[in-house]
């Protein structure tokens, strides 16, 4: 058997900012979730280049870029953008295993065109 698999990086990143894709050009992290540890989440590449790494410290990561935009996550579309995926593989005939947004292994053997 085959193992295929998706890997969408920065998924939930994606889906938090929507229709505003040009801040990715950007230095961008999702916020921290209210209640939670104050480490930001997925980040853009621009703030990569900073050094800024998801479950970076908040107060650690806007010292090394100020100009850092927080966007708050919006767990409810990262899931349903990803069920999408899920489900256009599965029409393709993919048995998905998914077990984080973003990522998903599957067989290819017999997958319909």
């Amino acid at each position: 058997m085959t193992i295929g698999s998706v890997l969408i990086p920065r998924f939930q990143l994606l889906a938090a900012v929507g229709d505003r894709k040009e801040m990715l050009t950007e230095p961008v992290a999702l916020a921290p979730e209210a209640g939670r540890e104050q480490a930001v989440g997925e980040v853009s590449g621009a703030a990569e280049a900073f050094g800024i790494r998801p479950g970076m410290p908040l107060s650690e990561a806007l010292g090394r870029c100020p100009r850092l935009a927080l966007v708050p996550p919006d767990p409810g579309r990262a899931q349903s953008e990803w069920e999408l995926v899920v489900r256009r593989l599965e029409e393709i005939g993919a048995a998905v295993e998914s077990e984080r947004i973003g990522e998903a292994c599957f067989g290819v053997d017999g997958l319909r065109g």
